[in-house]
């Protein structure tokens, strides 16, 4: 923005025009500003649109955390240190020459990412999952056949919840299909296409480590004209709270309780119950069946036969205190 001269300043520069101090070709004359544009080095993707993919990814580490510790029991966190755009060649560079790398396939976009996992975190993960405490290993060798399908189950189940993330913007659909060691076998993208990096800064128990991931532009292209900020919110504001409703209901509805129906309850001494013998009849308090959900009594009902099988009719339901009648 262009500063605002005073008023003091105006009459200053006028009187110096009209004293011949200072020539008018120097007022008028404007300084060239030069960018230096790299073309190798094209930026595809404006600060709003990172910032929207960073977003969207910061509620992929979180769902990556949690996985993580629900599978490997132990601490883990998981945080971005960068995003940044750079060409497919910088990525390969920047990354060691041993090392994992998951390459997952991306639908309807028919493109491919990958997830290069240092292998100190990766020889941590699978500590962890062959039953160990998660401590540093000192190895250079390659992952054995064993190690190799326990990390893809790893992430193939972590990758899982990637397209969640993403279901705001876009439908996708994400598999994993292949594992390589050295970066130089991968092309997923042409040596000057422009990628986007995301440096995860990884923490499993004792181990620090970085996890990154590289999703090249014809990925995301598709999806660019979505990754403004207002439109961002706006999907999240339309669609967030109904699929959180949605997904906690279809949570709740899975959960198995165990159902007993009580036919009645009777008093013994001791020493009757040791001399019971086969044939004899203990005789129980009559009336309703209680009908117990989790041990707590919730129904009252009658026994009877259903299709051969034995069954109970409720007949009450049973409120306690917290109940919505």
């Amino acid at each position: 923005m262009a500063d605002v001269l005073s008023q003091q300043e105006i009459d200053a520069l006028l009187s110096a025009l009209n004293s011949g101090e200072l020539a008018a070709s120097e007022v008028t004359e404007k300084k060239q500003k030069i960018k230096v544009y790299d073309f190798k080095h094209a930026m595809r993707y404006s600060k709003e649109q990172l910032r929207s993919i960073t977003r969207i990814h910061e509620n992929f580490t979180r769902s990556l955390t949690s996985n993580l510790s629900a599978q490997l029991r132990t601490f883990v966190e998981i945080e971005i240190e960068l995003v940044e755009q750079v060409n497919y060649q910088e990525f390969i560079a920047s990354i060691p020459s041993r090392t994992i790398l998951n390459i997952f396939d991306v639908q309807p976009m028919n493109g491919k990412m990958v997830m290069e996992i240092n292998p100190q975190v990766a020889y941590a993960v699978l500590e962890r999952m062959l039953g160990g405490q998660g401590y540093p290993a000192e190895r250079d060798g390659a992952l054995t056949e064993i190690e190799t399908v326990l990390i893809q189950k790893v992430f193939s189940g972590a990758f899982d919840r990637y397209e969640n993330v993403w279901e705001s913007i876009e439908n996708i659909k994400v598999r994993w299909e292949a594992m390589e060691s050295n970066p130089q076998f991968m092309q997923i993208a042409s040596p000057n296409e422009t990628v986007i990096v995301i440096a995860l800064r990884t923490t499993i128990g004792e181990i620090t480590g970085r996890m990154t991931l590289c999703i090249p532009h014809l990925i995301v292209e598709p999806m660019l004209p979505k990754l403004t900020a207002h439109q961002w919110f706006a999907s999240m504001t339309k669609t967030e709270v109904p699929k959180q409703h949605d997904l906690l209901k279809k949570n709740l509805d899975d959960v198995q309780i165990p159902i007993i129906a009580e036919l009645g309850r009777a008093k013994l001494a001791v020493k009757d119950l040791l001399n019971l013998q086969i044939g004899d009849v203990i005789g129980i308090e009559t009336g309703k069946l209680q009908v117990k959900a989790d041990h707590l009594t919730r129904f009252l009902g009658d026994p009877g036969l259903l299709n051969g099988h034995y069954a109970v009719r409720i007949d009450q339901v049973i409120y306690s205190e917290g109940d919505d009648v």
